[in-house]
């Protein structure tokens, strides 16, 4: 069986981590360290939607938001995406990707992803998560 990455971001380094509580956890992962790219999962291993508890899904939704909102600010990104598909790692996450304004049409939607092999940059990653910690450290949830 394959390792689940979203269980072993609960050991991330302090600076990998963007958002933390008891039930949700956000942070930059290695090999999906592009500026602007998060992982947000439940913290406990639950697969699929099916496997979380109507409790932490309704935490979600609010996360999700206040998320979004606080990623804009740091970036002014037109559009924040959420893709989950579940299938290399069945643990309940979403890789959240901040889409910049200028992204050529031929790239958006699930076609960002094609940009994860040459735009990593774990220092610019890291600054970014700085930024969208802050603003989330202001931002009521």
């Amino acid at each position: 069986m394959t390792a689940c990455l979203p269980c072993e971001l609960e050991e991330a380094d302090a600076a990998a981590v963007v958002y933390r509580d008891d039930t949700w956890s956000c942070e930059i992962a290695s090999g999906y360290d592009v500026p602007g790219w998060f992982i947000l999962r439940l913290r406990r291993h639950a697969e699929g939607w099916s496997g979380a508890t109507a409790e932490e899904l309704a935490g979600f939704g609010p996360l999700s938001q206040r998320l979004v909102a606080a990623i804009q600010q740091a970036t002014d990104a037109p559009t924040v995406y959420f893709l989950s598909f579940g299938e290399n790692y069945p643990h309940f996450h979403f890789l959240v990707i901040t889409r910049p304004a200028d992204l050529p049409p031929e790239l958006k939607g699930a076609a960002i992803l094609a940009q994860r092999a040459e735009h990593r940059d774990l220092d610019a990653a890291l600054a970014g998560g700085a930024e969208v910690r802050a603003a989330l450290a202001v931002s009521p949830l």
